[in-house]
């Protein structure tokens, strides 16, 4: 599991792959659009921001006119001269015309000519060692601590903007509730992170002069809105806070659908000026470049768009990618759907509660480690807490280090309540105990498309476990005939939102946390920290694992030289071993940092483990290559 690389290649892309563009996918439920006319057509939009497209209810494609509403696609794929109408309400003239047309062809031309939008291209330098060792020390710092981004808040002519102050409370206030909410995006990516990433959005009025169809041209739309925001003396006086080469947030003032008649890219997404213009974007000597372009309303309600719709496009900004596959109608029908915020968990709760960050993505992101499991400490009970306290379980296929196995809690609580509630084509997810696969192929991740091959899905929810689900035995690899050390996950039991324990044995019988009674099923987090000590001090006596605490681990080979940093004081004892578990290094460290020469090992999976006290604090599986 190489996962020190994958952090690498994951946030290298924010600084040398300019070529991308992220998006969730279209919502296809039935929207009643009001044209420029005054009449009103129902239609769904499909796809996503690569190939998105729209049908009346009866099937006939539409699109766009650049003027603000939807027409019937001609023969050639193109805008008709016909207002879209529903079926009932159509002229003899419009009937006539919409006879003459072969739907199927239609959409064939169409999507030639408007599919393959924002190209996902790698830039050479991808493979550059070098590179990506700038890429991770310039992206650590982006992603941790306290941070600040600003957002353009942008009114036309003819479409006013959200009140700033609503738009600043619902991005940044703490523990914010209006209309059902329970936190902030602040609040999210605080609570995805463990702490360890705590951003502030700047929320600045711009007030374009002209109206919205004059700025159809989305580069225009962009450079005008940042040439007045660098104007601004309080964007002036914040300008120290933000990152040299700012990432932002651009909200426009429509919804998607009204957007789209514009221009059909006014897709939401994430995009960078280095493909927008092919250039970083330079003004009065601020430099912008990653960016999150969102729409203000949201489609369905026309209020101020979903918190899930600002997370799920802003984690690209971050670095993420999105999770989900479409078939060939453009629904997403493929991947830890209702589960991930970057795939459909943007629709839970009405996108008022996005789920956070998987423990994948928070090891990704430089967040949290994952606990390895080893041949010789799987005959005891396991405790298992809640993901919030940045704690899971990895197992990983020993002959391919990069698939793997994810084992995390998540109780149904705070932004993760609403999983089983997505308004997604009534695809449900539930809570519990989560069994991840995770086959992490570096171009497929890097080019967006983990899931685009229903045959072979790169990272998935393959089952949850509650009470009445209580174990998974079917821990398989794909790659290299790989066999896990663990039979499988027995036994769970689950105490409240608290804590679970399992064993990884089927013949052990059956597990007991004995310092959680049955009756903590109702307890608050404060008794689940208490509870927590308990069980750590008693740990000679029941043999229980307790969970690991958080240590800041990063692994990086460069050169055949793996570099250990870990956040842990005094004597640390490090060792290595090959895949049949012989020791092939141990030696002592003082400090946070030690390298170890392991180009004499090319291309064979490494045990990492470092103990302190006697006691395990970290372990990772590395590659050289």
């Amino acid at each position: 599991m190489n996962l020190s690389r994958f952090f690498l290649s994951l946030c290298m892309l924010v600084v040398f792959v300019p070529a991308l563009s992220l998006a969730a996918p279209a919502n296809p439920e039935p929207v009643v659009y009001t044209q420029k006319d005054g009449s009103t057509v129902t239609i769904r939009h499909y796809g996503d921001e690569h190939y998105h497209f729209a049908k009346t209810t009866d099937g006939i494609l539409v699109m766009g006119n650049g003027d603000g509403s939807y027409v019937y696609v001609d023969a050639d794929g193109k805008p008709s001269e016909f207002i879209a109408r529903d079926a009932a309400e159509r002229t003899p003239d419009e009937l006539k015309f919409l006879k003459s047309l072969n739907q199927s062809e239609v959409h064939s031309k169409h999507k030639a000519l408007n599919g393959g939008r924002f190209p996902e291209t790698l830039a050479p330098s991808v493979i550059r060692p070098a590179a990506l060792l700038r890429a991770n020390k310039r992206i650590n710092s982006f992603v941790t601590g306290e941070r600040y981004f600003p957002v353009m808040l942008v009114s036309t002519s003819d479409h006013k903007a959200f009140d700033s102050a609503a738009v600043y409370k619902k991005l940044n206030k703490k523990g914010y509730s209006d209309d059902g909410h329970v936190g902030s995006l602040k609040d999210y990516f605080i609570e995805s992170s463990g702490g360890k990433f705590t951003p502030t959005f700047d929320v600045y009025p711009i007030s374009l002069p002209g109206k919205f169809s004059e700025y159809k041209d989305e580069s225009k739309f962009t450079t005008e809105a940042l040439d007045m925001l660098v104007e601004r003396s309080d964007f002036k006086k914040n300008a120290v806070k933000y990152e040299p080469v700012c990432p932002f947030m651009l909200m426009h003032p429509l919804t998607n659908d009204d957007a789209s008649t514009y221009n059909a890219n006014y897709f939401s997404h994430q995009y960078t000026m280095r493909s927008l213009i092919k250039k970083t974007y330079e003004t009065k000597g601020y430099t912008f470049d990653s960016y999150a372009f969102v729409a203000q309303k949201d489609e369905t309600t026309n209020k101020l768009n979903r918190l899930a719709t600002f997370a799920h496009e802003f984690s690209h900004v971050l670095g993420l990618y999105d999770l989900y596959g479409i078939d060939s109608d453009g629904y997403a029908t493929v991947g830890p759907l209702p589960f991930d915020l970057m795939a459909l968990g943007t629709r839970n709760g009405g996108g008022r509660f996005p789920p956070t960050f998987s423990a994948f993505e928070r090891e990704s992101m430089g967040w949290m480690f994952l606990e390895e499991f080893f041949n010789d400490s799987l005959d005891r009970p396991y405790m298992l807490e809640p993901l919030s306290a940045m704690h899971a379980y990895s197992i990983t296929n020993p002959n391919h280090g990069d698939e793997y196995y994810v084992i995390e809690y998540r109780p149904a609580v705070g932004f993760d309540s609403k999983i089983s509630e997505s308004e997604y084509s009534g695809i449900q997810g539930k809570n519990g105990v989560f069994i991840w696969y995770v086959n992490y192929d570096e171009y497929q991740f890097m080019t967006n498309s983990p899931n685009q091959d229903a045959e072979h899905i790169l990272i998935d929810v393959k089952q949850v476990l509650d009470e009445e689900n209580t174990y998974y035995a079917d821990f398989t690899y794909v790659n290299k005939k790989g066999k896990t050390v663990v039979p499988g996950v027995f036994d769970l039991k689950v105490y409240g939102d608290t804590l679970v324990c399992f064993l990884l044995s089927q013949d052990k019988g059956v597990p007991a946390c004995p310092d959680i009674k049955s009756s903590s099923s109702k307890s608050s987090s404060k008794k689940s920290s208490s509870s927590k000590k308990s069980s750590s001090s008693k740990k000679g006596k029941s043999d229980v694992i307790p969970p690991r605490q958080f240590v800041s681990t990063h692994m990086q080979i460069h050169e055949g030289v793996l570099n250990i940093h870990i956040s842990v004081p005094g004597v640390k004892r490090l060792k290595l071993f090959d895949a049949l578990g012989g020791c092939l290094f141990e030696s002592s460290f003082d400090g946070e940092s030690a390298q170890v020469n392991v180009s004499s090992w090319a291309k064979r999976p490494v045990l990492v483990r470092v103990e302190a006290g006697g006691k395990l604090v970290s372990s990772r599986l590395v590659t050289p290559r």
